[in-house]
């Protein structure tokens, strides 16, 4: 990027914008639908590519403006016809701070990662944009050139999918059932379980995640145990749900009956992954179930 800017601005000064080849590299950056710009320290607007337009709504010019003495000569343009904005100023107030600290990384060559800052846009709604920079020379880090992609839509989709997680979490926490993901292994060593499995099991679902003293497995009855591996290998050997209904041993050693309904995760070549459902508690009378 830094060679290919500082033959942009070669090419800026030996032929203007209205007769720029359409491989110049000008038009090369113009041409991109993510904003290129050239930035010093305090973030002012030393070039901007016409994604720059497109995203933001500033009409200026900031393609052919003279860049301070102490860039190499190979990027000077023409000589500043209005004051430049600054990138800055086109943040949203809680995202300038965070461009303080890109800014710090770049002076200190640190070359941060992607940042997400958000723009203001022509129709005075802010973008969320991905950013991207690197200094535009080795002797110094300023100017430094910055790529925004706009990723506004992923965003916004990205805060959909949070916000139904988040109700989705409160409504399998309100539920009297425990909803989990295991390993298909005799102990059914679970993935995932939610906050019912402590009115069912006496255990949290921390206690049953984290490198538990006891496995759900361990849990389920004796006399039981063999007959739910079996059922739920001959699902998963069918690819077709299971119900079942069997005896699990409650913390305080009472033996409580349960339901069951899952079915089986598979790889692309559809060997079984994992198993997936929801546990409750059973009062009605299932004796004639659980023993057959």
């Amino acid at each position: 990027m830094m060679r290919f800017l500082e033959q942009f601005a070669s090419d800026s000064i030996a032929s203007p914008a209205s007769t720029a080849s359409p491989f110049s590299a000008q038009a090369i950056l113009d041409g991109l639908s993510d904003a290129v710009l050239v930035v010093d320290a305090d973030s002012t607007l030393l070039y901007a590519s016409r994604g720059w337009q497109a995203l933001s709504g500033d009409t200026q010019d900031n393609r052919c403006e003279e860049i301070a003495a102490d860039v190499p000569t190979s990027v000077a343009a023409m000589p500043v016809t209005h004051t430049p904005p600054r990138l800055r100023d086109a943040l949203h107030p809680a995202d300038q701070d965070r461009w303080d600290m890109l800014a710090t990384h770049i002076t200190r060559r640190e070359r941060p990662d992607c940042w997400r800052l958000r723009v203001l846009g022509p129709d005075h709604h802010y973008r969320w944009c991905e950013v991207r920079s690197q200094s535009l020379s080795l002797a110094s880090p300023w100017p430094a050139t910055l790529t925004l992609h706009d990723i506004t839509e992923r965003v916004q989709q990205e805060q959909i999918d949070a916000a139904n997680l988040r109700s989705l979490t409160r409504l399998i926490s309100g539920l009297p059932a425990m909803v989990y993901r295991a390993r298909n292994n005799r102990y059914w060593s679970m993935e995932y379980i939610s906050d019912g499995c402590l009115s069912i099991t006496g255990l949290s679902a921390e206690s049953l995640l984290d490198h538990p003293s006891i496995t759900y497995g361990e849990m389920i009855h004796p006399e039981d145990a063999d007959r739910v591996w079996e059922q739920v290998q001959t699902a998963l050997q069918a690819h077709v749900p299971f119900t079942l209904a069997y005896r699990i041993r409650h913390r305080d050693g009472e033996v409580i009956r349960v339901q069951e309904k899952g079915h089986g995760i598979y790889s692309p070549d559809g060997t079984p992954l994992a198993v997936e459902g929801i546990i409750f508690a059973d009062d009605g009378d299932s004796t004639a179930q659980a023993q057959g």
